[in-house]
């Protein structure tokens, strides 16, 4: 079986992310070219919907960027630096004009300095691409149904939570 490969032009250089078999809840992108390492996209709930599991988010590091962070060790890479990054994007729907929306939560560098323009362009049109590749797979709803249920109890702690306390 061939696995899907895409081929992602960024600023810093082409990116390839070559899809590997889907994990329990997420799809693994190995990257190669301008950027080493590995992207995770699993599925998540609607940023402005928190019950509604219709997102899918693309992560650098761990599987979830919200429950971990991964090691400094472990952070991707651009090609040429010693500088690991994380960062997440959220890929959905508009609920008015029905068109994909994204939303780019913190880029970061494992030394806490901040990103060039140039880099953090980068590294959002990779999770962008990765994200978007997942939204078209035939297996997306097996992929949205496992996030619920893996999310689904945090979830409802963080509601109950916040309901007591606003």
């Amino acid at each position: 079986m061939t696995r899907p490969s895409l081929t992602v032009d960024t600023p810093a250089g082409t990116v390839r992310a070559t899809a590997g078999p889907r994990e329990a809840v997420a799809v693994v992108f190995e990257l190669s070219r301008a950027m080493r390492g590995s992207a995770h996209v699993t599925g998540t709930h609607h940023p402005h919907r928190r019950d509604h599991f219709t997102a899918v988010r693309a992560c650098l590091g761990p599987v979830n960027a919200f429950q971990a962070t991964a090691p400094a060790d472990d952070l991707r890479r651009l090609a040429r630096s010693r500088t690991g990054y994380r960062g997440s994007l959220a890929l959905y729907n508009d609920e008015t004009t029905h068109r994909p929306q994204a939303t780019v939560y913190p880029m970061e560098s494992a030394t806490g300095h901040d990103l060039s323009e140039k880099t953090a362009a980068a590294l959002t049109a990779v999770l962008r691409a990765c994200a978007a590749h997942v939204a078209q797979r035939e297996d997306l709803p097996t992929i949205l149904r496992l996030s619920r249920q893996r999310d689904t109890a945090a979830l409802v702690r963080f509601l109950t939570w916040s309901s007591a306390n606003h």
